[in-house]
């Protein structure tokens, strides 16, 4: 007769299984997320960027909320507080390093060039 219950290296080796299934699935999640995301990058940026500059604070007439159907709920907005600003701005400091970088190496190397030659060609009194 079979045993209904399984043994404990039964157990590990079925559990070994769901979990890569599982691992798998969420593998492909990610990886259509991640192209979504590289392939609509810039549009994810510039909307995200205005949404946080620019929030819709548009005072809505009575008329116009008459007009409306019922059933799309209306969506709360939320002012944004210090910490938002403050995370979209860390999240942005390695676009402004990427900018300001060759910037600074050629601001850097014109001083320097300056300097040594100032130093070589010095008048001695």
């Amino acid at each position: 007769m079979n045993n209904p219950q399984q043994t404990p290296l039964e157990k590990l080796i079925s559990d070994r299984r769901r979990i890569q299934q599982e691992c798998t699935i969420q593998e492909r999640k990610l990886n259509a997320d991640f192209s979504y995301i590289q392939e609509n990058a810039g549009t994810l940026l510039l909307s995200g960027v205005s949404a946080l500059l620019f929030p819709n604070t548009k005072a809505k007439s009575k008329g116009t909320e008459s007009n409306r159907p019922a059933q799309t709920p209306e969506v709360p907005s939320m002012s944004l507080g210090f910490a938002d600003y403050l995370s979209v701005a860390q999240g942005l400091l390695p676009v402004a390093w990427d900018v300001a970088r060759p910037l600074l190496t050629a601001w850097g190397i014109q001083k320097v060039q300056t300097w040594i030659i100032k130093k070589l060609f010095k008048k001695k009194k």
